[in-house]
This record gives structure tokens, C-alpha cells and sequence, in this order.
């Protein structure tokens, strides 16, 4: 069972390195391997997540990953304790153009912590999450290539 599930990995990564090149004339692809390489999850050979504040890169995240997979797409906001839960549910399902109910929450661990920041996540932190093994060794060709193009 482990040799099957390793030889599906490899089958994939080696799909990631030769969709490489087609992929990277499509615009925005570079910059969501990126992003990724920068802030996406890569501790779980499962998933795929990446989270940010910023509705840019979110939905730029969204694009690709659901482009990507046809596993069920997670989505999760870290919140503060003082912001308003709906009003951040409505606007990350308009940004993503997605169900509201698709979106769960997370209070964020120093909520209270924060009562004098002179900053806030507006909208919280959304990810964007699915668990598909073979796309992440997808990403993780992408990944390799794109830090090999840097040398």
C-alpha cells in the first residue's frame, strides 16, 4: 500500500515538473507558486493551504488551488474577538464568489491581547484549504523549479 500511494506522489511530482513551462505563460501562475513557496502550508504531504489577510492573494489562491483540484475546498477565517463574524463571512464570499456557509472560523489566539494595536486584519485571515495529496506534490515540483530559476 505504501509503494502505491509513493509511486502515485512521484507520478504527480513528475506531472508538476513537465506542466511547468505551459503553465507558467499563464498569467498570475509564477506569481501563486510564490506566494505559496512563501506562505503556503507545506508541513502535510496532504494538504494544500495557504492564508493571508490580503483579498489579492487570497483570491488568487482560490483561483488556482480549486483550478487545480477537484477535492472539496476548505475555507477558514482567524478572527478577532471584536470584529463582526457576519459582516467577514459576507465579504470573503464575495470576494471568492462563494456559499457563506462554506466559510468556518477560528478565533485568533492573542484576540484579546491586542486591545491597543494600532493594526488589524480588516477581514481577518482567510485560507483556503484542500487536502489533495497529489496536487501538493504538484506544488512541490512547482516549488523546486521555481527556486532553481532563481539561481
Amino acid at each position: 500500500m505504501q509503494r502505491k500511494y509513493r509511486l502515485r506522489r512521484e507520478t504527480a511530482y513528475q506531472e508538476g515538473l513537465t506542466s511547468w513551462v505551459a503553465l507558467c505563460d499563464e498569467p498570475t501562475f509564477r506569481d501563486f507558486v510564490c506566494l505559496y513557496l512563501a506562505e503556503g502550508y507545506k508541513r502535510d504531504r496532504n494538504t494544500v493551504s495557504l492564508g493571508n489577510s490580503d483579498p489579492a492573494i487570497v483570491r488568487l489562491a482560490h483561483l488556482w488551488i480549486t483550478r487545480f483540484t477537484s477535492n472539496r475546498v476548505a475555507y477558514g477565517i482567524q478572527f478577532h474577538a471584536d470584529q463582526d463574524l457576519a459582516d467577514l463571512r459576507r465579504f470573503w464570499s464575495d470576494e471568492l464568489k462563494i456559499d457563506p456557509a462554506l466559510i468556518k472560523f477560528q478565533r485568533k489566539s492573542n484576540s484579546n491581547q491586542l486591545a491597543k494595536r494600532t493594526w488589524r486584519c480588516r477581514h481577518g485571515v482567510l485560507t483556503v484549504r484542500v487536502g489533495d495529496t497529489l496536487l501538493h506534490a504538484r506544488m512541490q515540483a512547482w516549488m523546486d523549479l521555481l527556486r532553481a530559476s532563481w539561481v
